[in-house]
Formats: C-alpha cells, sequence, structure tokens
C-alpha cells in the first residue's frame, strides 16, 4: 500500500510514550501510529455496524416475522415431543 507522509500535533508525552514502546519494540514511530489509527478506525466502524443492526431490530417484529415464529414454535414443539430424554 503507498505511504504519505505527514504532520501532525500532539501531546509531547504521548509521543515520548509513543517513542520509548517504538524503541523497545524495535519498530518505526511511523507503525505504531499507523497501527493505532487502524484498530481505532476498525473500532468506529464495528460500533456503525452494530448501531445499524440495532436500529434494525429495535422495532416490533412484523406480520411475516410473526408468522415464521409460529412456525418455528410449532416445529420445536413437534421435535421436543418426539424427542425421549435419556
Amino acid at each position: 500500500m503507498p505511504k504519505s507522509k505527514t504532520a501532525i500535533s500532539i501531546e509531547s508525552s504521548l509521543l515520548l510514550e509513543t517513542d520509548k514502546v517504538a524503541k523497545e519494540l524495535e519498530i518505526p514511530r511511523s507503525q505504531i501510529v499507523s497501527n493505532a489509527l487502524m484498530d481505532y478506525l476498525n473500532q468506529y466502524r464495528n460500533k456503525q455496524l452494530l448501531a445499524k443492526i440495532n436500529a434494525a431490530y429495535a422495532g416490533e417484529p412484523g406480520p411475516d416475522d410473526i408468522e415464521a415464529m409460529k412456525i418455528i414454535r410449532s416445529h420445536q414443539k413437534k421435535q421436543g415431543k418426539s424427542e425421549e430424554w435419556k
């Protein structure tokens, strides 16, 4: 993947800690920053997806859903009666 250079402003203490960790791990500072940004963006996308899923299931079930649940329950009851516990 092509890389781009950028200049950012961050707190001095955060930069010092990043440099310390980079040295300990023997990796470039830019890799730590890149990994942190990827993690942050993945978490953001996951939260967005979860919000969409929750919104989709927030409402009451529709008529098709209710009918499907009745059929499923009916099959479950039939299956439960035909199986014996051992």
